[in-house]
């Protein structure tokens, strides 16, 4: 809001990604707790190549378009 009152043009977007396959998992300490997210994103994690895809769009918009909020993941995982 405050670049755009300044006139700049500065775009932003806010990712919002549900099960997508990353290294994320590979961080997790807990057994318990990756053994859980292993198996949701086992059916359900989808390829980054997703989230790269939503930002292209995003950059690729014009100049004055500002596109604020993109919410990913995959179809059949249910939200």
């Amino acid at each position: 809001m405050e670049s755009a009152l300044e006139g700049n043009n500065i775009r932003t977007a806010t990712i919002y990604p549900a099960a997508i396959n990353t290294e994320l998992l590979d961080t997790i300490t807990s057994k318990e707790a990756a053994k859980g997210m292993n198996a949701v994103y086992d059916q359900y994690g989808i390829s980054a190549d997703r989230i790269a895809s939503v930002i292209a769009f995003a950059i690729d918009q014009p100049e004055d378009t500002n596109v604020s909020e993109f919410t990913v993941g995959p179809t059949a995982q249910p939200w």
